[in-house]
């Protein structure tokens, strides 16, 4: 099997589906929004791309098996399994805001193999396969070589549901906001590409699920960068903790910010 090849698909598939969701939310309406929980939003939008990558992806790898966001499948375990998420960022979408992206990893036995993550409205397409060189719009990129907090661009997200532990890692993160730049963009997948890219020296959120990360995590790792979990072990994909950086900077993320 040539990943190189499937992730060429994939790539394809991505920009469909990201032109799909461009195009309709022009289009979207107050009553085409549901909540699923406190600023927690859904449309059939979500639904219907998700529809899309599950059908198109199918056919590229005969009897992976799917994880994703809105359950249009039912889940089962496979040697192969496709994570997606089909509107990372749908807070920001119904608000006629961005970033948005299209999120799309595939497992192999249970480790990523296979990442892209695609922004319609930047067109800016995240990609790499086979732990080979991640890229931007095909052309590679890599993490930034900053390495303390002080003046670091770190981005980070806050939990639909802030508890106890959370309020602690916002407090240990406001402590340092007189030494480093701090954005929130709202699209996890996004997020961890701009480090994967350079653009942003680090990013942690908690409270996230695996197809919010998987693609993003495996561009990164791909990019020089790490990911860890917040106790600095390797659960991130499933643990819903995730510090994602360029590596020089982790340790620091890790003990001053997120440690609880």
């Amino acid at each position: 099997m040539n990943l190189n090849i499937i992730c060429a698909e994939v790539e394809k598939i991505a920009r469909s589906v990201g032109a799909f969701l461009k195009s309709e939310q022009a289009k979207l309406r107050n009553t085409d929004i549901e909540l699923k929980g406190t600023r927690n939003f859904v449309t059939y939008i979500d639904t219907e791309a998700e529809k899309m990558l599950v059908e198109n992806l199918r056919g590229l790898i005969p009897g992976a098996t799917f994880l994703t966001e809105e359950g249009t499948v039912s889940y089962a375990e496979g040697k192969y399994t496709w994570i997606i998420d089909p509107l990372d960022g749908t807070t920001n979408y119904v608000h006629g805001d961005t970033p948005y992206s299209v999120s799309i990893a595939l497992m192999k036995d249970k480790q990523a193999v296979l990442g892209v993550v695609y922004d319609p409205v930047a067109d800016e397409l995240f990609s790499a396969a086979e732990k080979g060189k991640a890229t931007l719009n095909g052309n590679p990129i890599k993490v930034s070589s900053h390495n303390t907090l002080t003046n670091g661009y770190i981005g980070f997200g806050i939990p639909y549901s802030l508890d106890a532990r959370g309020e602690k890692i916002l407090q240990n993160a406001i402590e340092q906001f007189r030494h480093c730049s701090f954005r929130i963009k709202g699209s996890a997948a996004a997020e961890i590409c701009y480090v994967a890219c350079g653009r942003s020296d680090a990013y942690f959120h908690s409270g996230l699920s695996p197809w919010d990360v998987a693609a993003g995590t495996f561009i990164l790792e791909c990019a020089g960068g790490k990911n860890t979990d917040f106790s600095g072990g390797n659960g991130y994909i499933f643990s819903k903790e995730l510090v994602a950086s360029n590596g020089a900077i982790h340790k620091d993320i890790v003990e001053q910010i997120v440690n609880y």
